[in-house]
Formats: C-alpha cells, structure tokens, sequence
C-alpha cells in the first residue's frame, strides 16, 4: 500500500475508535439519556385500565362524559363492557332505539375478546338482554322487549328481573292476560315481590278486577310503603272502588314523598280529575322508569 493511503486508512481507524469510545460513554450517561428521551411517552400504558363500575358511576352523574371516558382510558380486553357502557348512556342521551339494538347485538354475542378480561356467560348476556328489553320500553317499543326479555329467559330461566320486564312489556302492549301468565311463573318468589304484586294489581284493575288489584297493591306497600308508584296505582283501585277520600290521600301522599317526579305529575292530574268530576276514572299509568342509570340495573326491572 502507498505511504500516503496507509496514513489516510490508519486516520480512518483512529477516528472510528474514538467515536464508538465516545458513544458508549455518552449512551452511559443519565444526563445524556435524559436529553435523547424528548420522544413523548405513550399514555396509553400510563392511564388506569377502563372500569365497568366506574363507567356506571358515571352514568348517574354524567352520561354525556361517558364517551370521553371510554376515549381515554385503555379498553384491549374490555370491548364488552365499553360497547355496554357505551349503549346505556345512548339510552340516557336519548338515542334508546339505537342502543336498544346494539345491546340486543351484545347479548348474541357469544365472542370474548383476545384478553380473559371479558365474560360472555350466559349469565352476563343474560343481564345484557335485560337492558336490551329497559331500553326498547324507553323507545316506547314494548314488543322488541317482550322478544329481548325472552331471549334472555333462555340463557338465564330463572331471572326474575326478566319475568318483571317480559310483564311490563305485555301490559304496555295491553295485553294483561299475557302479564299476569308470566307473573304467575314467579310464585311466592321473594325476590322483587312488591314489583310483583303491583305489576299484577296493574293487570287486574285493567282486567276490571279491583278487587284482586287492591290485594295485590297492599302486598307491594307492604313491603315498600313508600314506593310513589304502588301509592299512586292504589289512589286508582281505591277510586274505582269508590274510596275518593283514600285516593285523594293516596295521590296527595305521591306528591309530598316525590315531588318532583313523574308520579308526581301524574298524581297531580289524577287530583285535578277528581276535583273536576269525582265520577271520572283515571288510566292506570305505567310509571316505572327504564332503570337504565343505577349501578344495580342489573337487578332493576
């Protein structure tokens, strides 16, 4: 090799060896790895993993931040339980038909996601098509919750929230015969009984049996005394038995235990007919909510 290219090479060596002896140092070196972090960290991994309970939490106070909330936390593993979240507050927003169908989607879905995270048990589906059945009766669409209600009967034969809401389908669809055969499945079933027994006064007074009605409406107060919808079914019993007094404090009583409620608005037109014509009969009201925005609705008919 010529003298000058055998300088030239050499230099090249020299150089390399301090430049690797240079690297491993500064790689070494906390400042230096500190300056060459500046890449933003990935907060995905920092946030806390998405929480069904605490997305139901959030439903009470405020269903509009429940998608932020599934935005920004980690979800892998948990699609269930952010498409059922996600579905209840639709219902609370206003959107019951679409989340109707998506809930209904959800309890089919037999699938479980790539993580051990999510339970697709019939048991889960089971309560999954409850609130299917809740939101169809918000979407004022009582024969796709008598379906829901049934398909959750055959994974889960035994619910009793799912006889209660198959129940109040059929009486929204005025069909009380087809209400009380599926109340009749419950027996002296303790669970609910004082949904029980006044969705079954329901059914009787519209079966013009007042007097049955006016058993069963006792049986709900009498284990829930101030339940705002018994009181205000039981001022109906009581007037069509012709105790005006008894439902006027009935529908009164309504009033100062829920004032600002809907039972309350019913009782308040039920007293102005009463005024206007004591003769006149109230409609029997459906006065129960969908249930939709408890952390137990689950177990809410």
């Amino acid at each position: 090799m010529p003298p000058k290219a055998w300088a030239r090479s050499k230099r090249r060596v020299c150089l390399g060896l301090l430049l690797l002896t240079l690297g491993l140092f500064l790689s070494n070196s906390p400042g230096w790895a500190a300056r060459t972090s500046s890449k933003p960290a990935d907060t995905r991994n920092t946030l806390p993993p998405f929480s069904f309970s605490e997305c139901l939490a959030l439903l009470d106070e405020d269903p509009s931040g429940v998608e932020d909330y599934v935005a920004s936390h980690a979800t892998a593993g948990d699609e269930r339980a952010v498409r059922h979240c996600s579905a209840l507050s639709n219902v609370l927003l206003g959107n019951a038909p679409l989340a109707a169908e998506e809930l209904d989607r959800l309890a089919r879905d037999r699938r479980r996601g790539p993580q051990e995270t999510e339970d697709s048990s019939p048991e889960e589906r089971a309560d999954v098509a409850a609130d299917a059945a809740r939101a169809w009766l918000a979407a004022d669409q009582p024969g796709k919750a008598v379906a829901s209600s049934d398909y959750g009967l055959e994974l889960e034969p035994e619910s009793v929230v799912l006889h209660l809401l198959k129940a109040r389908a059929f009486l929204r669809l005025k069909e009380p015969e087809q209400a009380l055969g599926v109340l009749s499945a419950l027996g002296n079933d303790p669970i609910l009984s004082s949904e029980t027994h006044r969705l079954r006064a329901s059914a009787e007074l519209a079966l013009n049996q007042p007097e049955q009605a006016n058993r069963d409406v006792a049986l709900s107060l009498a284990a829930d005394p101030d339940d705002p919808a018994a009181l205000l079914d039981r001022g109906i019993i009581r007037q069509r038995l012709n105790d005006l007094a008894g439902a006027q404090a009935d529908w009164q009583r309504v009033i100062d235990l829920a004032p600002d409620s809907h039972e309350a608005d019913l009782a308040r037109q039920d007293l102005d007919v009463l005024a206007a014509d004591p003769d006149a009969l109230p409609p029997s009201h459906e006065t129960v909510s969908s249930g939709m925005a408890t952390a137990s609705h689950a177990a809410t008919p």
